[in-house]
């Protein structure tokens, strides 16, 4: 990847998809969709509300990059941030609850139970890649002025929309383990 920053922020969550997924492969099919609380999303929906949010991004930059790259040369030699805070946290703080996801981003009801942790993965893995494609050739100074037009993450560049993914998954890979303990412990008392 040309820049360096976004180049990170991929490593990022690739990192912490490594970490996360071999715990998850072990689990039936059942414990994947089990919710862990009513109105809660199961690992699978969580999972599937992730590949969800890279697709949304990827479709948002697939109009965004071309529309904002010939104002992004024109200001390349400008200072910009390539990094971002984490918006679920300041959130959460602020309000006392999680961010509700818009419900684009909410798994369907229909998908409930019919795929299995490789699937999910093979699905997440592909749209991470479409994105990669996508952003890969794009220089750094040119990537920190396109601009997304997302008011609830103060108008990211691409860099940091890069981030904004890798923070996203960290914050539901935070409930995954959580959710996880449960489980863990039914299958070490059976």
């Amino acid at each position: 990847m040309k820049s360096q920053s976004m180049n990170k922020h991929y490593r990022t969550l690739i990192q912490q998809r490594e970490k996360l997924f071999p715990t998850l492969q072990s689990l039936e099919k059942v414990q994947l969709w089990e919710k862990p609380k009513a109105n809660k999303w199961s690992i699978g929906e969580t999972m599937y509300h992730l590949y969800l949010m890279i697709k949304t991004a990827r479709i948002a930059a697939s109009i965004t990059i071309p529309s904002t790259t010939l104002v992004a040369r024109r200001r390349r030699h400008k200072p910009f941030a390539a990094d971002i805070h984490d918006i679920y946290t300041e959130y959460k703080e602020k309000h006392g609850k999680g961010m509700k996801a818009p419900f684009i981003l909410n798994p369907p009801k229909k998908i409930h139970n019919t795929m299995d942790f490789t699937e999910l993965t093979q699905l997440l893995n592909n749209e991470t890649s479409n994105v990669v494609k996508m952003v890969e050739n794009i220089d750094e100074d040119i990537a920190g002025h396109i601009i997304f037009l997302d008011p609830v993450a103060k108008y990211p560049n691409l860099i940091q929309a890069m981030q904004l993914l890798a923070i996203h998954e960290a914050h539901h890979f935070r409930i995954i383990q959580r959710d996880l303990e449960p489980l863990t412990e039914k299958t070490d008392t059976e």
